[in-house]
């Protein structure tokens, strides 16, 4: 039987139609199937597609660290502004893994994380970890930081023992030892004399941070619910710090950087933890941004308000130590209740480098520092879809605080300054390796979801055109 052109029209229409309708009602079916996917691969869980990840991220990761050496002693000893030269970058593999991993009935995985940093002279423009610096005796300023409210004879005491073992407000040490540590000839015998008090003569910014881990992390796994997914619910056993002045300054928010929920909205803020600065930092998106394996990636990045000063931002009051009225200026956050030695806290501020969104007063007190928000601020980059940080470049300054000293003939000169001693930028950006696996394990899948939603809403387009024609 031949059928009519009426006929074949009606057919094609019916076809065309009815492929176009399929296109169109797959799309909430294919959101649903895509949500889906990623919610079974981006789940933490033994033998999962992205456990590997997780456990022992594949990510190249390096620590930089940029030495600020003070190139006036005798001028800045005398009252003049210090000058200061950057140097470097020193640059570090690290290695992370994972260990002691506990699944817990709540939804929860416990864990502890090592840390092994590996120096790489190639990509440290041929710098040494020998190479000699000028900079603040940590020593020195913790021990007087301790005791400027005690009886003068302590103090007279204190002074003489400094000098005769050769302590000094300023100290000259190659760079591995101011990072890494190095043996106190002053600590030393301290510990021999009250070894209760001073537990070690071990001291440097860095110090017991290679090859160790810095406690134990518990996260949701996403399982219970996907939108709580790498979010800490635990670290050490508490959901709360307690170095800080107000319950909002102590609240570990947010995720340890690597992982977080899948489907965030842009304007939402974007919580990491750091245990080296005590405390949990916002982000907020600030562009889109791709990799150079063309995968596209949200950018969320510091912003002036996370460090602004109480007036501006009051919730930031509970950084304010150690009591309310001591609030610095926008841009520093003193860190010294975090950071001890022999039971003396440092006397240690963090801020970005070359104290971007800093007040003026800390950027103008020093020469040779000048803050630029594209190389200084802190960014991660994440895949909106799955919550997988790809990109990230973590960066922090450690600045000490000294002062002229009442009865300390040589400090009295020193005019009040947060002298940065060195800046860091610790980093992760996808590989080739690594982004060839994550497009086998989901973008791929994704990619071809959307294709044929696009195919067959096209396809019933044309036969629905052609029964026109």
């Amino acid at each position: 039987m031949v059928w009519s052109t009426k006929k074949r029209i009606v057919v094609g229409n019916v076809i065309g139609w009815g492929l176009a309708l399929i296109g169109i009602v797959m799309i909430p079916l294919m959101e649903f199937i895509i949500k889906k996917k990623v919610q079974d691969t981006v789940v933490i869980r033994k033998g999962g597609p992205v456990y590997e990840y997780w456990e022992d991220p594949p990510v190249p990761v390096y620590l930089q660290i940029y030495m600020f050496n003070l190139t006036n002693k005798e001028e800045f000893l005398n009252g003049q502004k210090p000058s200061l030269n950057q140097v470097g970058p020193y640059t570090y593999s690290e290695k992370r893994e994972k260990f002691d991993i506990v699944f817990n009935e709540n939804g929860t995985v416990s864990y502890r994380q090592k840390r092994v940093f590996t120096f790489e002279p190639e990509m440290s423009q041929g710098n040494k970890e020998t190479d000699m610096y000028l900079s603040p005796n940590p020593v020195y300023w913790a021990l007087y930081n301790a005791l400027k409210y005690e009886d003068d004879k302590v103090r007279e005491a204190i002074y003489a023992a400094t000098q005769l073992f050769d302590e000094h407000p300023l100290m000259f040490r190659s760079f591995e030892e101011v990072i890494w540590g190095y043996h106190d000839p002053l600590l030393n015998v301290t510990k021999v004399i009250d070894p209760d008090w001073f537990y070690t003569d071990y001291i440097g910014f860095f110090m017991n941070k290679n090859n160790t881990d810095d406690g134990v992390y518990t996260v949701y796994t996403g399982a219970d619910d996907i939108n709580q997914l790498g979010v800490i619910d635990r670290y050490n056993g508490t959901n709360h710090l307690d170095f800080w002045s107000t319950e909002w300054a102590n609240m570990i928010n947010g995720s340890d950087g690597t992982i977080g929920p899948p489907y965030l909205p842009k304007d939402i803020t974007l919580y990491t933890f750091s245990s080296d600065i005590c405390r949990s930092v916002p982000g907020i998106f600030h562009k889109t941004v791709e990799t150079s394996q063309g995968i596209a990636l949200w950018r969320f990045s510091g912003e002036p308000k996370g460090l602004a000063n109480a007036t501006v931002n009051p919730d930031n009051i509970g950084f304010c130590t150690p009591t309310r009225e001591n609030c610095l200026g926008a841009g520093l956050v003193n860190i010294s209740n975090c950071q001890s030695v022999d039971f003396f806290h440092l006397p240690v501020a963090i801020s970005l480098p070359h104290f971007l969104f800093g007040d003026p007063r800390y950027i103008n007190a020093v020469y040779g520092v000048s803050p630029n928000e594209e190389e200084h601020n802190t960014v991660i980059d994440l895949e909106p879809y799955t919550g997988l940080v790809l990109n990230a470049a973590k960066r922090l300054q450690i600045n000490v605080y000294l002062e002229p000293l009442a009865n300390i003939s040589e400090t009295l000169n020193i005019k009040p300054v947060f002298l940065p001693v060195f800046w860091l930028n610790e980093s992760a950006t996808i590989d080739d390796k690594s982004s060839k696996k994550f497009y086998r394990l989901l973008f791929t899948p994704l990619l071809i979801i959307h294709v044929t939603e696009i195919v067959l809403i096209s396809l019933g387009g044309f036969v629905f055109l052609c029964t026109i024609i």
